[in-house]
């Protein structure tokens, strides 16, 4: 099998992955750890973004090469960490505020199951075409 062909069945099974309520609290310890380190990795990058602009406007005297490495460097690693979350399947909605969703299933129709960097347990959730301030208790999903 090759590399590409293994990649697309992973794609597939993916796309099929669903989480129950349990499942997602249950992957919360690993994912909250990356989430964290997502969003102050995403503010350093604000932080070198900002400073490299400040550089080319000629109101800051740092070394531009320096500040271009070290963003590459930081992108290369929040990109890494997007993909961790992506292997156990979860979407990062939110780099500012830790924003997750967990694909699930209400009533037979695809809905995600919302989360928040700092919030105990995955306890809202939402339609696919609906946003985070539209989030509902996952006490609603018990049928």
């Amino acid at each position: 099998m090759t590399m590409s062909s293994t990649s697309t069945i992973n794609q597939k099974a993916r796309a099929r992955r669903t989480f129950c309520v349990e499942e997602a609290n249950r992957s919360l310890p690993f994912v909250s750890r990356v989430v964290a380190d997502i969003v102050e990795l995403h503010d350093q990058v604000v932080i070198l973004r900002r400073t490299m602009e400040r550089v080319e406007l000629g109101l800051h005297g740092a070394d531009p090469r320096v500040l271009e490495d070290d963003y590459r460097d930081a992108m290369r690693r929040l990109r890494d960490l997007v993909r961790e979350l992506d292997l156990v399947g979860v979407d990062l909605q939110d780099f500012e505020r830790g924003v997750v969703n967990f694909p699930t299933l209400h009533r037979r129709q695809r809905a995600v199951l919302s989360w928040r960097l700092g919030e105990p347990t995955v306890g809202f959730w939402h339609g696919l075409d609906e946003g985070t301030e539209l989030r509902r208790s996952v006490d609603m999903l018990v049928s």
